[in-house]
């Protein structure tokens, strides 16, 4: 991937802003999916016609972000006068690899366990990209962030510990702990590209690119599993767009800008938060209630988050690997 530098590092107000935004907005993913893919919910099939399927929640919210974000993204690249290169093309197809990949996990294991399952473990990147990270990119973790990235860790996993001591872990459940590790581990390379390419390419053009890929991905996918990807209920395509216009664009992209200015292990930690605000709206929307662990968790999450952002400066990407 070339080396030329191109977007500046945000402002800090800009980064802090962005962190709360981003913050909330993927909180509101492991709900709406849930929402969507209604009281009986399944990977291909799902107990009504109504509703969605995992793989089609999938499908459509990466192929809905990157129609709603081609024309801005196209605006943004000519306005940068930037046009990714043909090797810059392979790393985006490679993200939008490891994103479906991550969003077939995510979503699988939200059909097969409970949200505060599911979110926790999905959650638990910031190690893979922190090892990652020091690895590829020679972007090492100082210690503050460490400190930040376990008091995250140990209020997340206090946040699912309760809830996964009362599931019947069935084999049902454990396919779904699997899918949620592994939609944490694919996670990474989407954030290390990410980190890299957005040294050049605008944050609403890398998305819409690697949103488009994802989706183009997973298309074959969800035909040769026989997933329905049409024929939903009203309220079941309400809940779709709410993710795309929630997690996807105020989520994702947003994540997706701040990548120019903070190293992918901080965003990592940042999306660390979701377990708290996915845990309060899955006692508000689907009564399932946080446990005790939940209200010891939540504020190390918060802590653990501040200390990693706390009088850290925007740093630019580092050249890419090779």
């Amino acid at each position: 991937m070339t080396a030329t530098v191109g977007p500046t590092t945000l402002p800090r107000p800009a980064i802090i802003a962005g962190v709360i935004v981003g913050a909330l907005a993927v909180s509101t993913s492991a709900i709406l999916a849930r929402l969507a893919m209604g009281d009986e919910p399944g990977i291909t099939a799902a107990a009504t016609p109504a509703d969605a399927p995992a793989l089609a929640v999938a499908f459509w919210r990466t192929t809905m972000g990157a129609v709603l974000l081609a024309p801005v993204g196209w605006r943004a690249a000519r306005r940068a006068q930037v046009r990714p290169t043909r090797q810059e093309h392979r790393w985006l197809a490679l993200s939008g690899l490891a994103l479906s990949l991550h969003f077939i996990g995510f979503q699988g294991a939200l059909a097969l366990t409970t949200v505060a399952s599911a979110v926790t473990l999905t959650t638990m990147s910031p190690i893979f990209v922190a090892l990652a990270g020091w690895w590829f990119l020679r972007e090492p973790t100082d210690r503050r962030t460490w400190v930040g990235m376990a008091l995250t860790i140990v209020g997340a996993v206090g946040i699912g510990a309760a809830d996964l001591a009362d599931l019947e872990l069935g084999g049902r459940a454990l396919l779904g702990d699997g899918l949620a590790l592994g939609a944490a581990i694919a996670v990474t390379g989407y954030l290390l590209i990410g980190r890299v390419a957005r040294r050049r390419i605008p944050a609403t053009t890398y998305s819409a690119i690697v949103f488009a890929w994802a989706g183009v991905l997973l298309l074959p996918v969800c035909l040769a599993t026989g997933t329905p990807l049409v024929g939903f209920a009203p309220t079941t395509w309400l809940a779709l767009v709410g993710i795309v216009v929630g997690a996807q664009l105020l989520g994702h992209t947003v994540f997706n800008a701040l990548l120019s200015s903070v190293s992918a292990t901080t965003v990592a930690i940042v999306v660390l938060t979701e377990p708290v605000g996915a845990g309060i709206l899955a006692w508000v929307l689907l009564d399932e209630l946080p446990a005790g662990w939940f209200w010891a968790g939540a504020p190390l999450v918060l802590l653990g988050v501040v200390i990693a952002l706390a009088g850290r400066r925007p740093r630019p990407a580092p050249p890419p690997p090779g």
